[in-house]
């Protein structure tokens, strides 16, 4: 190993000096650069996880409130449908209900005309056999005023009347 050193011309000191310098440097450059170094990359390696955590954080809560959103939306879209079927079966309903009682009140009208024109029809007959019987009374007086006697022609009249069912005496 002597020799090695004299061929080479390696000065122990002078190694060791070396290794002493080399061990500063090494030193400094991981107290000054390399654990900086490190933190700073492992505090942005920590703030990258913790921004793609957040990313998938706010994707997760867009997909649920679109979902949210889109069953408020489904929801509120059954509801007016409810609320136009409703007004629909509401409205024709009163539409039949109206139509009902127009039916009803045509009816009735037509009820109170049709008894009004019985009443008047009724009348005038009875108006008519008054007037016919009065008619047949004067006919029938003055003819039998010329022929025969008053005895006879109030028994003929009463008679023919009997016979005829007339309301009157």
């Amino acid at each position: 190993m002597d020799e090695l050193i004299k061929t080479f011309h390696i000065d122990w000191r002078l190694l060791v000096a070396q290794l002493v310098n080399f061990g500063i440097v090494l030193f400094v450059l991981w107290k000054f650069a390399v654990k900086p170094l490190s933190r700073m990359m492992n505090n942005r390696t920590k703030e990258i996880e913790k921004s793609l955590e957040d990313a998938k954080k706010i994707e997760e809560d867009l997909v649920k409130s679109q979902k949210q959103r889109e069953g408020k939306l489904t929801e509120a879209r059954k509801e007016a449908q409810a609320i136009i079927q409703k007004a629909q079966t509401e409205g024709n309903k009163q539409g039949e209900e109206m139509v009902d009682r127009a039916k009803a009140e045509v009816t009735t009208i037509i009820a109170g005309a049709k008894e009004q024109i019985a009443q008047e029809k009724s009348k005038m007959m009875k108006e008519v056999k008054s007037e016919v019987v009065n008619l047949t009374m004067e006919t029938t007086k003055k003819v039998l005023d010329k022929v025969v006697s008053k005895d006879i022609d109030e028994k003929f009249i009463k008679g023919s009347l009997k016979d005829k069912d007339l309301p009157f005496d």
